[in-house]
């Protein structure tokens, strides 16, 4: 959580609005909304209802040809209950993980250890497609908040991660997001 979901999300569609792509994008929180102008405050509805909120929001983009969902929560975080009804609702084919790069725990509670990123991967493509019941959903890419860290400490750390899991990486304020947008249209 407050790891950079939104502003990924956010520079993924600035990225294909400068390339004259048709794409759509899903506002899940009030800033995001506040930012685009339209969207669903995911927090805001009972859990009950969440899932069906998200899955409406995203099938009025039907005309676009790549929708873009503002990340919410972590299945990793104990008090987040906006992750599994996001997942549930959108049905994503292409999943970017976020996080902070300086983190080896939680911000709040510390106590919590973030897991080898290869299984966590694994645990969020398993979870959507709910071991193989739904489409297939594949991590694509990592964007990076390497903000904490020198530019030549970003480059090095993105360097490591993407050697470690064989996946794109990079800081979407200061690299872009070009290399996540290549991923996803690749696959």
């Amino acid at each position: 959580m407050a790891v950079g979901k939104m502003t990924a999300g956010l520079e993924l569609y600035s990225h294909y609005i400068e390339n004259k792509e048709n794409i759509g994008f899903v506002a899940t929180g009030q800033i995001g909304i506040t930012v685009t102008g339209k969207g669903i405050p995911l927090d805001a509805f009972k859990v009950d209802h969440a899932c069906g909120a998200v899955e409406q929001s995203v099938m009025d983009q039907e005309d676009k040809d790549i929708v873009i969902i503002e990340g919410q929560g972590s299945l990793l975080h104990p008090g987040s209950t906006a992750t599994l009804p996001l997942i549930r609702g959108s049905c994503p084919t292409h999943l970017i993980l976020c996080l902070r790069a300086e983190m080896q725990t939680l911000r709040s509670p510390e106590n919590i250890k973030i897991p080898d990123l290869k299984k966590f991967i694994n645990l969020n493509e398993s979870l959507c497609t709910v071991f193989g019941t739904y489409p297939q959903s594949k991590v694509v890419g990592i964007a990076a908040n390497t903000s904490t860290f020198s530019k030549l400490e970003s480059e090095k750390y993105i360097a490591g991660l993407e050697e470690k899991l064989q996946l794109p990486v990079t800081d979407p304020i200061r690299f872009g997001m070009e290399k996540l947008a290549k991923a996803i249209e690749l696959s």
